[in-house]
C-alpha cells in the first residue's frame, strides 16, 4: 500500500461529521483491534481508522476518515495506486496478510513503514467496503537484516576457522588431514579422466640429532623454514602439507614419473641450497607415480594407501643410500 497527501471523495458523513458505518458492532470491534485496520469505501476514502493504525500513522481520526487512502501511499505511486484499487473493487476477494511483499506505507511526518497487508471486502447497508490490516514489518526488516549480518559475519568465522584446522599453524603448510583430502580427490580426478598423478614425502635429514644439538626453538625454526621453501618452489596447482614432524607430502596433479623426479630435485635442491644460520640442512625425499589407462566416468574411491606406501618406501630407500636424494619408487620394483 503506497500514499500521498493526494484528497478523495467523502463518505457520507454522521452528527460528528464523521463518515458513519451503520454497523455499530464492526465498528466497535475494528476500534478495539489491536492491529491498524483501515476501512475504505468503493470510491477508495477512509471510513474508519482505528487507533492502533493512527497510532502507526500518526494522524488523529479526524485527519483520516474522509480522505483519499493515497494519504497513506508513499509519493510517486498514488497513481499505480488507485488503478490497482479501482481494479480491486471490481473483483474484491480475500487477499491474506504477506501474500503481497515489501509494500509500503507513510506516515505524517514523510516516513516510508513497511508494511504487509490483508484485505477483506464486506457488504454492508453503507455499500461494499474493504478492511485492510496493516502490519508495521520494520522491526522485523531490522532483525532480518541483523540476522543477515551475524550469519554473513559467522560464515566468514566459520572459513576461518576451517582454514585453520587445514593449516598446521608452525609451517603455514597444509594439515595432514587437508593433504589426504585432497590426494583423495585428485586421485578420483587422475582415475576419471586417466591422468597421471605423483606424491612425494619429503623428509629432513637428521632432524632429531638438529633438535637435540641446537633445541627445539631452532628445530621449528628450520620446519619453518623449509616451509616457505616448498612453498616458494611449487607450481600453483601443487599442494603441498606438513603430514607429521619433519615429514612433508606434495600432491603432484597431472604429473608423471619423469616429471615428479624433476620437481622433487628442484625440491631438495632448494632445501640445499637455503642459507642455513647453524649447520646445512638437507632432506630426503620419495616419490610415487599413478597413471591410469582409460577413463573411467564414476571411478569408486581410489585406494589412498598404495601410492602412500609406495612414496614412503622410496623415501627411506634415499635414506639408505646416504640421504639428500630422491628416489622414485618404480626404482625399487627394477631393483626386486
Amino acid at each position: 500500500m503506497i500514499m500521498n497527501n493526494d484528497r478523495g471523495t467523502t463518505a457520507p458523513k454522521g452528527s460528528d461529521g464523521h463518515p458513519r458505518l451503520k454497523t455499530d458492532s464492526l465498528r466497535r470491534i475494528l476500534e478495539a483491534a489491536p492491529n491498524p485496520m483501515v476501512v475504505v469505501d468503493g470510491d477508495g476514502s477512509m471510513v474508519l481508522a482505528n487507533r492502533a493504525a493512527q497510532e502507526l500513522f500518526d494522524y488523529t481520526a479526524e485527519e483520516m476518515v474522509g480522505q483519499s487512502v493515497e494519504l497513506l501511499v508513499p509519493e510517486g505511486a498514488s497513481p499505480s495506486h488507485r488503478e490497482l484499487r479501482s481494479a480491486y473493487m471490481e473483483q474484491p476477494e480475500v487477499r491474506p496478510m504477506g501474500v503481497q511483499r515489501d509494500l509500503r506505507a507513510v506516515g505524517r511526518d514523510g516516513r516510508e513503514i513497511p508494511v504487509e497487508i490483508g484485505l477483506s471486502p464486506v457488504n454492508t447497508a453503507d455499500g461494499p467496503l474493504v478492511v485492510c490490516t496493516l502490519v508495521d514489518i520494520g522491526g522485523r526488516k531490522q532483525v532480518e537484516e541483523r540476522l543477515a549480518t551475524a550469519a554473513k559475519r559467522l560464515e566468514g568465522e566459520n572459513d576461518r576457522l576451517r582454514e585453520e584446522v587445514q593449516t598446521d599453524s608452525l609451517t603455514s603448510l597444509k594439515s595432514r588431514q587437508a593433504f589426504l583430502d585432497h590426494l583423495a580427490l585428485q586421485l578420483e580426478m587422475a582415475v576419471r579422466h586417466a591422468r597421471p598423478l605423483s606424491v612425494l614425502i619429503l623428509d629432513i635429514d637428521h632432524f632429531k640429532e638438529y633438535n637435540d644439538q641446537f633445541g627445539h626453538l631452532a628445530g621449528d625454526e628450520v620446519l619453518e623454514q623449509v616451509g616457505r621453501i616448498l612453498k616458494g618452489a611449487a607450481r600453483r596447482s601443487d599442494f603441498v602439507g606438513r603430514i607429521g614432524g619433519e615429514e612433508m607430502g606434495i600432491v603432484l596433479s597431472e604429473t608423471d614419473r619423469e616429471g615428479s623426479v624433476v620437481l622433487a630435485e628442484r625440491f631438495r635442491a632448494a632445501i640445499e641450497a637455503s642459507p642455513w644460520p647453524r649447520r646445512p640442512v638437507t632432506a630426503s625425499i620419495g616419490a610415487a607415480t599413478v597413471d591410469f589407462p582409460k577413463a573411467v566416468p564414476r571411478p569408486e574411491a581410489p585406494d589412498l594407501s598404495s601410492i602412500l606406501r609406495d612414496a614412503d618406501r622410496a623415501l627411506y630407500r634415499s635414506k639408505d643410500l646416504g640421504r639428500n636424494r630422491v628416489t622414485h619408487a618404480t626404482e625399487l620394483a627394477s631393483e626386486d
